[in-house]
């Protein structure tokens, strides 16, 4: 990979973890990486360094055992959750783990995560949910995880937070939004009333109607790229 590719690989995660704390989907913990393409290299953040402040030198270069390449800083404690994660996904190219509130709740209730926003079809149907509420901090419970994801984009962590799979960091960003303001969208309109979430012919003509939308992951960068810089946290 060209080094003009790998740093703008690395500018990339060092914008979408400060918009994500921007977002509130991370905090003072979490991480973000994306595997350098065509290798078995991994980038990721530092387990110190605030996430607010990220820059792309921060950044770590590890391999898919979790040993640090480059960079003088120690990787995440639950670095092996992405190692495994892209062991298991040759499709994976980056992956968060977070805790954001609202979509970890749906861990700590007996009911299903309920689609009821259009956008949010991606997520109609039980995502599934790792029942280690621990940290992950070893191998074998890095490949527990792996294995619960399988295929999709979202496992929820109980009690704990989310893994989000993505083949873009562009794409990353919007999942994890999108994934949150479900949440939160169908925590706000149970308040109202019983929840009508959407329904499988909903979901197969969303389906077709978000596949004509291709932009929508660029068009959401963009979006709070500038709002992070009118923050001013960019």
């Amino acid at each position: 990979m060209p080094d003009t590719d790998a740093h703008r690989l690395r500018e990339q995660l060092a914008t979408c973890t400060r918009l994500l704390v921007m977002q509130e989907v991370m905090d003072f913990s979490g991480h973000v990486s994306a595997r350098i393409p065509g290798t078995d290299r991994v980038l990721i953040q530092p387990r110190d360094t605030s996430r607010a402040a990220l820059t792309a030198d921060d950044i770590l270069v590890v391999d898919l055992d979790g040993a640090v390449l480059e960079g003088d800083e120690p990787p995440p404690t639950e670095v092996v959750l992405h190692t495994c994660v892209y062991r298991a996904r040759p499709d994976a190219v980056t992956v968060c783990h977070g805790h954001p509130t609202m979509s970890t709740l749906f861990t700590t209730v007996d009911r299903p995560f309920p689609a009821v926003r259009n956008f949010a079809y991606r997520f109609a149907g039980q995502l599934p949910i790792h029942q280690d509420t621990t940290h992950i901090r070893r191998e074998e419970q890095g490949r527990a995880v792996a294995e619960t994801l399988a295929e999709h984009r979202v496992c929820l962590l109980r009690a704990h937070g989310t893994v989000v799979v993505a083949p873009s960091v562009e794409e990353l960003l919007m999942d994890c939004l999108d994934l949150e303001e479900a949440a939160r969208s169908a925590l706000y309109a149970s308040t109202l009333g019983p929840l009508l979430p959407l329904t499988e012919h909903e979901v197969k003509e969303l389906r077709a109607s978000y596949g004509k939308s291709d932009y929508r992951a660029g068009k959401v960068w963009e979006h709070y790229v500038q709002k992070g810089r009118q923050a001013g946290i960019l």
